[in-house]
């Protein structure tokens, strides 16, 4: 289900009856983040943080700019919420075969991301078949030309998860972040 930007004010309240999703079962994708570092995508899903993924490419010219762009802002707000200030943002390529850890720390230093799972943004691509592991579990096609703005947050410590549009307002998906927590 992916929730438009014109929800009601009420929306969040609302959003507490809703089913949440099972963390993903991203089996043993292994990515590779914008440092060359090898990651097991599991792993990042276990960790006691909320956790919110999107999807990109760094050869994108429509969608993805003013979807980082936007990202970034939601995670500028989002720290100031108590319940949110150790996000993991965690943004994974569609396109592996152009995607390699330069060209994903490129596209950070392009946006000014905070790039490092310290400072809380992880740009993650890897082998072909191990994205698209990750890709399926998420529910995600592996075309760049087909990708959604789709953003799943997530507490894995309740194993509780959401999927919604990358292109809400932050103050909505930080509302639906906060009634998810």
């Amino acid at each position: 289900q992916l929730l438009c930007s014109s929800a009601p004010l009420a929306w969040p309240a609302a959003a507490q009856a809703l089913s949440w999703l099972a963390t993903p079962e991203v089996g043993e994708a292994r990515l590779v983040d914008h440092d060359g570092r090898a990651r097991h995508l599991a792993d990042l899903l276990q960790t006691p943080r909320p956790v919110a993924v999107s999807f990109f490419y760094t050869g994108c010219a429509t969608v993805c700019p003013p979807q980082t762009a936007l990202l970034m802002a939601c995670c500028q707000q989002w720290k100031t919420r108590p319940a949110l200030r150790e996000l993991l943002m965690l943004t994974i390529s569609v396109d592996p075969l152009n995607d390699g850890p330069s060209q994903l720390r490129a596209y950070g230093q392009r946006f000014g991301l905070p790039l490092g799972e310290a400072q809380g943004w992880l740009l993650l691509s890897g082998a072909p078949r191990e994205v698209q592991r990750a890709l399926t579990a998420f529910d995600v096609p592996a075309r760049p030309d087909a990708h959604p703005a789709l953003l799943w947050l997530g507490d894995p410590a309740r194993g509780r998860w959401t999927r919604t549009s990358a292109l809400n307002p932050p103050q909505l998906n930080g509302d639906l972040f906060e009634a998810l927590r």
